[in-house]
Order: C-alpha cells, then sequence, then structure tokens
C-alpha cells in the first residue's frame, strides 16, 4: 500500500476511533450509533492490518508517529487521540494481525470513560510506553568499555574518518552541480548503525572539530549521530532510522550554494546576508527533491531542520506548517552541536551547561519529549 494512501486511511480511522470514544462516553456501548462507530473502526482496522499484518502507534504530545512515519492531518483528530492514549498511560499501542473483535471493544471501552478496568498487552494488541534503550557504556565515557567495545569503537572511529573524506569529496559534486551520488552516505550510515548496536555511547563516536575548514563535515557527521541516536531510542529501527540518518547527514546540503563571503564572514551578518544565509533551507530541500534515490525525509529535513516547536524559525511556510518529527530531532542536534563542538581553539561547553542550554529551549526551539529524552541520551 502507498504511503500517502496508508495515511489517508489512518487518519479516517482514528477519526471514526474518537467518534466510536466520544459516543460511549455520552451513551454506552451498546448504544446504536456508538456500535456503528466501532464496527467501522473494526473493520477499517482489520483491513489495514490484512495488508501490514502489523501498525505500530508511537503517541508524543500532540504528534502520533505510525509505523516510524509522522502521521500528518487537518482538524482535532489526531490530537485528541493522542491526548485519549496519553490520559491512559499507553505511549505506543501496537496492533496486529488477526487481532479479534473482542480484543478491539475491551481496548475501546478501556479508553473511554465506560470501562475502568486495567487493561494488559495481548496477543494480539500491545500497550507499553517509549523504551528508552540504555547503553552499555552509561557514563559516556571509553574507560568504562570492554576491551572488545574499545576495538569496536577505535574501528568505527577508522572508518567515520574515512567516510568523512568521502563525504567531503561528494559535498564538492554538490556544490558544483554533479549527480548526488549518497551511497557513500549510506556507508557512513550503516558504519554509525553498527556503533549503536555494539553499545557505544553516542558521545564517543562524535567527531572533533580539527580546523574550521573542516567545521562543515564535521557538524554534518556529528548531528547524523546524534540524530540516529535519538530515533534509535524511540525504537525506529530499518528503513526509516537509514532514512532519518540521510536525512541529518544531509541537513545542511544547502549551504554549499551559499557564496563563501557570507558562509564564512567572522563578522555579524547584515539584514541581506542574513537572508540569504537562511536561504540554504530551501536551497537545500530543493536539490534534494531534484537528487535520485534521496528519501523524501531527507527532504523535509533540510526545509524544517530550523523551524522551531514554537512556530518560530525559518523558512516561514502556511500556519499550519507543522515539521516532521525527524527534522525536529535533526534541529535539536544541530543545538547541541553546536555547542559541543568548537574548533580547536575555542573550549567547547560543559555538558552540564549544554544540557542547561537544551532544558530552556524545551516547548520553545524544541519539542519537550524529545529534549527530554535527548539529555537522557548524553548525560548517560
Amino acid at each position: 500500500m502507498q504511503q500517502h494512501k496508508f495515511h489517508k486511511e489512518m487518519v479516517q480511522l482514528i477519526s471514526n476511533l474518537n467518534a466510536a470514544i466520544n459516543n460511549i462516553n455520552m451513551y454506552t456501548a451498546a448504544h446504536p450509533q456508538a456500535k456503528r462507530y466501532l464496527e467501522t473502526a473494526y473493520l477499517n482496522l482489520s483491513d489495514l492490518l490484512r495488508i501490514k499484518g502489523k501498525i505500530d502507534l508511537l503517541a508524543i504530545e500532540g504528534n502520533l508517529i505510525v509505523d516510524n512515519s509522522s502521521l500528518k492531518a487537518t482538524g482535532p483528530h489526531l490530537t485528541q487521540f493522542v491526548g485519549i492514549l496519553n490520559n491512559s498511560a499507553i505511549e505506543r499501542l501496537t496492533f496486529i494481525s488477526g487481532m479479534p473483535k473482542r480484543n478491539f471493544m475491551e481496548l475501546i471501552q478501556f479508553l473511554s470513560a465506560d470501562e475502568s478496568k486495567p487493561i494488559r498487552s495481548s496477543e494480539y494488541i500491545k500497550l507499553g510506553i517509549i523504551d528508552l534503550k540504555v547503553k552499555d557504556n552509561p557514563g559516556g565515557s571509553t574507560a568504562e568499555l570492554s576491551e572488545e567495545q574499545l576495538a569496536q569503537l577505535e574501528e568505527l572511529k577508522e572508518l567515520r574518518n574515512l567516510k568523512r573524506e568521502e563525504f567531503k569529496a561528494l559535498c564538492q559534486d554538490i556544490k558544483h552541480r554533479k549527480r548526488t551520488d549518497i551511497q557513500g552516505v549510506e556507508d557512513v550510515i550503516k558504519v554509525f548503525v553498527d556503533g549503536f548496536a555494539n553499545g557505544i555511547n553516542p558521545l564517543d563516536m562524535l567527531v572533533s572539530v580539527k580546523s574550521a575548514e573542516e567545521l562543515m563535515f564535521t557538524h554534518a557527521l556529528n548531528v547524523c549521530i546524534l540524530t540516529m541516536s535519538q530515533a534509535e531510542s524511540l525504537g525506529m529501527t530499518g528503513q526509516h532510522l537509514h532514512n532519518i540518518g540521510i536525512a541529518a547527514v544531509m541537513h545542511d546540503v544547502g549551504k554549499l550554494f551559499i557564496p563563501d563571503e557570507i558562509l564564512k564572514k567572522p563578522d555579524a551578518l547584515t539584514e541581506r546576508e542574513r537572508r540569504v544565509m537562511e536561504s540554504h533551507t530551501v536551497l537545500g530541500a530543493q536539490h534534494l527533491l531534484q537528487s535520485k534515490d534521496i528519501p523524501h525525509l531527507a527532504v523535509l529535513g533540510a526545509l524544517e531542520h530550523h523551524m522551531q516547536y514554537d512556530g518560530k524559525g525559518y523558512p516561514v511556510l502556511k500556519a499550519d506548517w507543522k515539521p516532521n518529527i525527524a527534522s525536529q530531532m535533526i534541529g535539536l542536534s544541530n543545538a547541541f552541536e553546536k555547542l559541543w563542538s568548537r574548533p580547536s581553539d575555542t573550549d567547547p561547553a560543559p555538558m552540564d551547561l549544554t544540557a542547561k542550554t537544551l532544558a530552556e529551549e524545551k516547548s520553545v526551539a524544541c519539542h519537550p519529549v524529545l529534549v527530554d529524552n535527548f539529555i537522557e541520551i548524553v548525560q548517560r
């Protein structure tokens, strides 16, 4: 099933679920109107499960992520449904093919005021909270790694540095409007996934800035590591995690089209220069949109990573535009990396100061749940 069609049917399903829950709250589950919405929702969901096999929902405040992809729709349906899940202490909800109608009814009645009896996960419906994974290196210090992990870390760093050179070459090709071959980028992503699988703390994988000339390449790789670590901790895996990695490493590609006299200007930018600099988001999205084999998520990441949670930032789009959750994670990694990583003649901000600065951005520049999760990752 095409992603757009699947999302459209999920929005309709959630609308029916909300209607069923609202009618149960007003009447009872036996009321004809409630029964009609329940029957429609159950049939909708059963049809989708016959095609998908399993549907995984992740509720993060006003955002609903379906099978690792942020669901978007106009109207209050998604926000209302996320609120219903959160009020029932459910952050993760998984439906599995073959679900009996009885199990479905029990869940909906639990979510409504008609049924206060606790409900547990079953063979066909899994309930829970977001599982923040704890790595084997909770202190973020290489001294606490085993000899085997230290050897793996050194190997990963060598591979990372090699791929950094390939990424620099790719950037030169992009700057000269040559074909964007993302094979080297995909190899970088695989290196980082291997690091997470081996229990390596993301801070140990970050690249040190050796010179201002390498700042852009280093920044891109570090943002990629930090963003993928966030995504993995929220349960994102497989192709979606891979696509998030590509989006993160390519988020600043538009800066390749900004004149060097503006990009590298040591003094404050004029108003005109600032507008030119801010145009890198649109320029990057336009370039990636025209590139072969680039996931759509990378286009969004380039366009949206400077859009804030409170609606400010840039570019300024239509009023109801909400940035993808991957773009929000990239923006958070971007803010942290700029504090953490400085040229060698500048001391980086201490970790406690960095965490404090990010915490002050909760509900302003950054999503509060993502900030809490990110601080959990970098401080363990």
